[in-house]
């Protein structure tokens, strides 16, 4: 039968075809999610490097330099910049736990601002004020590192003696 003759053939180059729109359209979804992951993983890196709190000017006295967040025009640039890699690239945990780190940096350097006589020498009373503030401040950035290293799948575990994972080591 004609049929069957051209019918077979037809099918096989549809089937083959649609193989092939298929295998290319997953190779190019691979690919843009490999290139977000490297873009996601360089960002994550660099929140890491520079979301320590303590920037400020390079002749500030080290006792008041770790109350403050960014001074010069450059820190402030770096994190405009990172923000706007955050808004574009991370996870929305990654996202929210990067606002509050800031927003935490923000609140001790505004305490510091307002309401201290001289950071160099806190009062008592200061320094009875701004401990949970800084104690704030230190969990939100450590709960952001945390997140990076779930989202990179790089959180640390230890394995017991008979090869079993256990709980996370402290820090990791």
């Amino acid at each position: 039968m004609d049929v069957e003759k051209t019918l077979i053939p037809a099918l096989a180059i549809l089937a083959t075809t649609g193989m092939s729109i298929a295998t290319l359209w997953h190779q190019r979804r691979s690919s843009d999610q490999a290139r977000l992951w490297e873009r996601r993983a360089q960002l994550y890196v660099d929140l890491l490097t520079n979301q320590h709190p303590y920037l400020a000017e390079p002749d500030m006295d080290p006792a008041a330099r770790r109350y403050f967040g960014p001074q010069t025009r450059e820190e402030r640039e770096l994190l405009e910049s990172l923000s706007a890699r955050v808004d574009a690239f991370a996870t929305e945990p990654v996202s929210r736990l990067w606002r509050d780190a800031v927003f935490r940096v923000h609140v001790v350097s505004t305490f510091v601002s307002e309401g201290m006589s001289d950071p160099r020498s806190p009062t008592p009373e200061e320094e009875a004020e701004i401990a949970p503030l800084l104690e704030q401040r230190a969990a939100a950035s450590d709960a952001l590192r945390k997140q990076i290293r779930a989202d990179l799948k790089t959180a640390r575990r230890r394995r017991s003696l008979w090869g079993r994972r256990s709980r996370a080591l402290p820090g990791g």
